[in-house]
Order: C-alpha cells, then structure tokens, then sequence
C-alpha cells in the first residue's frame, strides 16, 4: 500500500483536522521551512472561515486505511 501524505490544519471551532486545498507540500522539511501568514479557508466540517498560520497545522503521513503513520507540527521557538 502506498501511503499519502498532505497538509492539514485544524478548525478552531469545531477542531477537526480537514487536509488544506491552499497549502500542499511535497514533504516535511518543504512545510518546516515555509513561511505562511493568516491564510483562511473554509472548514469541511462546519464551514467556519478558519485563519491560520503553521500553529495550527500539520503535515501528516497515511497508510491506505488512512491511519497517521507520521506527523510533522511546527513549533515556535522564541
């Protein structure tokens, strides 16, 4: 089985993860080095109007039954 891998980001109303139609990587050092600043998209799940910077995303690893094998999130380091 192949296992898929995308980006996804999490509501901040309902916090469901939904996989991002803006934002795609080709892998996790692709999304540790990007810059991303008040994007928004609507949720999937409760279509709210969600804005996001990298806090509140992740980029996410699947086998085929669509279980996380390996995820990557951004920490900030002040």
């Amino acid at each position: 089985m192949n296992n898929t891998k995308s980006c996804e980001v999490r509501c901040t109303k309902c916090r469901n993860w939904f996989s991002s139609q803006l934002l795609q990587f080709e892998d996790e050092e692709s999304f540790l080095h990007s810059i991303m600043y008040k994007n928004r998209e609507p949720c999937p799940y409760c279509n709210a109007v969600v804005t996001y910077d990298k806090e509140i995303m992740r980029f996410v690893e699947k086998d085929g039954t669509g279980k996380v094998v390996k995820e990557t999130r951004y920490l900030y380091d002040f």
